[in-house]
């Protein structure tokens, strides 16, 4: 079983990612499962790009 608190960790965010790609399955929206190794500031600097208003 889970011993350490790290793979309580990796356990949660895998499920979480199943879970939520689950959700996504039984709505009818198609994905493709992609892992991404970008941080989170890219990823976020890649959606402000689209929600700012084009002048």
């Amino acid at each position: 079983m889970l011993r350490t608190t790290e793979q309580k960790k990796i356990y949660i965010q895998a499920t979480c990612s199943q879970n939520y790609q689950a959700s996504l399955k039984l709505e009818g929206i198609t994905t493709t499962i992609q892992k991404t190794q970008q941080s989170k500031a890219e990823i976020l600097r890649k959606y402000k790009k689209y929600s700012q208003p084009e002048s």
